[in-house]
């Protein structure tokens, strides 16, 4: 790990020289070296993270949005947003998040190097394909992962941040809904192309601001917070954790066969999952800053 820090290292301090060599020289080529810096790969996982800034986002569902909704889910009570309310402007300090959910693949590489048996891992057809997103239902064996990859799970606040940026849009996208975007808007394939789960990275068209894919639909995400339904209502407007404990951990993103509503960046679900199919991708702090 300590040899990955300080690559890590290297490349951020290339990174500062480069935006110097932009300033001075107007070189466009050199802004093509500094994209390419803000991703990296794990070592353990081989898996592509990207960078997300310092920085605000808005966090949450707004008054405006909340006009929107009634039109485009007339069906939907006003309370149930209610969990996501009141929208506030949060200040995170930079992170790593991986640009993909965690696979079968990686996932069964974690289980096979350290003998881990986790609680409920869902490794059978049709589920089980190797470029599949691992179907890890416990909250507690994505965090065994995570930590044998040198990592952690995504707070609430840095997920929501990778996934819809800083403008406070809607989906990962944009702020109008576009169904060739993401698996996961009819439950049929008929849309999509994929009954099930799709291969992860299938939709580029629908990347976050930041790079992120497969941030809506596909499978629901475990974050690192509890869930509590008024948390936005006492929550610090910086570097939230989440509450010391509650209802469960959060979930994010929606999943294949869930009502397109679930899949906006703003959505968060707490408690009992159910039969819901959830799995995760992991987060990082920049090097020094653990």
């Amino acid at each position: 790990m300590k040899t990955f820090k300080t690559l890590l290292v290297f490349n951020l301090t290339l990174l500062l020289l480069l935006m110097s060599a932009c300033d001075n020289t107007g070189d466009k080529s050199l802004l093509t070296e500094i994209q390419l810096i803000k991703e990296l790969t794990t070592p353990k996982d081989q898996a592509v993270m990207v960078y997300v800034p310092e920085g605000a986002f808005l966090m949450g569902t707004s008054d405006a949005d909340m006009e929107f909704y009634g039109e485009f889910f007339p069906l939907r009570s006003p309370s149930r947003y209610d969990n996501e309310r009141p929208q506030r402007e949060v200040f995170l300090d930079a992170f790593y998040i991986d640009q993909l959910e965690v696979t079968n693949s990686q996932y069964k590489k974690f289980l096979s190097e350290t003998g881990y048996v986790p609680k409920r891992y869902l490794d059978r057809p049709p589920f089980n394909v190797p470029d599949l997103p691992a179907i890890v239902l416990e909250w507690e064996d994505a965090v065994a992962y995570a930590e044998w990859a040198g990592k952690r799970l995504p707070t609430e606040a840095e997920w929501e941040k990778a996934s819809r940026g800083t403008d406070g849009r809607i989906w990962p996208w944009g702020s109008e809904w576009d169904g060739s975007k993401l698996s996961g808007n009819d439950g049929t394939g008929l849309e999509d192309g994929y009954k099930e789960t799709a291969p992860v990275g299938q939709f580029p068209q629908g990347a976050s601001p930041f790079g992120a894919l497969d941030m809506a639909g596909n499978i629901w995400e475990w974050v690192a917070d509890w869930y509590e339904p008024d948390y936005y209502t006492h929550a610090p407007n910086r570097n939230p954790k989440g509450p010391e404990t509650g209802d469960g951990h959060v979930l994010k993103g929606g999943g294949w066969a869930e009502n397109l509503d679930f899949t906006r960046c703003a959505n968060r679900l707490g408690g009992n999952p159910g039969s819901l199919l959830r799995g995760f991708r992991c987060a990082m702090d920049p090097p020094g800053e653990e």
